[in-house]
């Protein structure tokens, strides 16, 4: 019998679990496993068809109460933390893998798993100081899209940071709504107070509109490829996927660095960035970036190059490497 990898809600529309569909991908195409992914709450069986991302090739989808029939020794359940409320560490036979990608997506991490690999350093400490797990980091890539670069220049696929409208910004926000809403807020009358100017002429309504009405992915992209700033409230993320594709894009980032994108995330060099909670250093970054082009296109050339390292390719490779040591003990 073949032997199967189950990757738990692998067709959900988020960063999180599209990697842990490739991680499954992976078992699939390079160590000859089949792939289910398993639903955990209704599902009419095109879990994949939500535009997100795409999924090549499609694998079939099973519920859970199947799952937990079928699972056998030699298989390989693979999961993200948000999960962890289900126990399918205690519940499930078979190898147990989890992709640590969040830190305050659960309250209380499954800690029956067989292996963890985390994403960020900043999850593999969180790990390491809070249950005593020592996880290997592998990063997140940069799924494709139209509008991210492949080996060419900024330029070539979208339009050059000293083209883009001057001032024009869009905001990226995940988590809680009503809290980004007030740290804007914060932002906009700590920003009135030290360049009244410059905040009257950024578009704050059109670009909060936007973020608002949650864009299709690429249709959000593609409005980050357009724009001089990425300003980012999220405030505390694994990783963080929206920032980087924006460096990708050529778009300065500024905001939080949401502590999982220290990994990636140099102030000064290829983003503007401060930690959670120091608005006045946010603002200080938008009026040091914004008032000074020469700056910003620096740290846009930069953060392209950054972004370039975050390739399927480097994904696969370290993946590959680490399922051959999981699937050896």
């Amino acid at each position: 019998m073949p032997r199967t990898a189950y990757v738990v809600e692998g067709y959900v529309p988020n960063g999180g679990t599209y990697m842990a569909y490739h991680v499954a991908r992976i078992l699939h195409m390079d160590f000859g496993y089949d792939v289910r992914v398993v639903t955990v709450g209704p599902s009419g069986g095109e879990g994949h068809m939500h535009g997100l991302f795409s999924y090549d090739p499609v694998f079939p989808s099973i519920s859970l109460a199947s799952c937990e029939d079928l699972v056998g020794e030699d298989d390989v359940l693979i999961c993200n933390p948000s999960f962890s409320m289900h126990n399918l560490g205690l519940r499930l036979r078979g190898r147990k893998l989890m992709y640590v990608q969040g830190f305050n997506t659960f309250s209380l991490l499954d800690c029956y798993f067989d292996h963890y690999v985390a994403v960020s350093s900043f999850v593999h400490g969180f790990l390491s100081q809070t249950y005593g797990i020592q996880a290997p980091v592998i990063s997140a890539f940069i799924p494709d899209s139209p509008f991210i670069p492949r080996g060419e220049a900024v330029g070539d696929t979208v339009a050059t940071w000293e083209a883009r409208p001057p001032f024009s910004i869009e905001v990226n926000t995940k988590g809680d709504w009503a809290h980004q809403l007030l740290l804007l807020d914060r932002v906009r009358r700590e920003l009135k107070a030290k360049d009244c100017d410059l905040e009257e002429i950024i578009d704050w309504d059109g670009a909060v509109e936007r973020a608002r009405s949650r864009l299709p992915r690429d249709r959000f992209l593609e409005r980050v490829s357009s724009a001089r700033y990425l300003l980012t409230l999220s405030v505390a993320e694994g990783f963080g996927l929206v920032p980087l594709e924006a460096m990708g894009m050529g778009t300065v980032v500024l905001g939080f660095d949401g502590y999982g994108g220290r990994d990636y995330m140099v102030p000064g060099q290829n983003c503007a960035v401060v930690p959670y909670p120091d608005v006045s250093g946010f603002v200080d970054g938008i009026i040091h970036t914004m008032r000074n082009p020469a700056f910003s296109q620096c740290i846009a050339a930069a953060g392209v190059e950054t972004a370039s390292r975050y390739t399927y390719e480097a994904f696969r490779s370290a993946w590959v490497r680490e399922l051959g040591f999981f699937l050896s003990r």
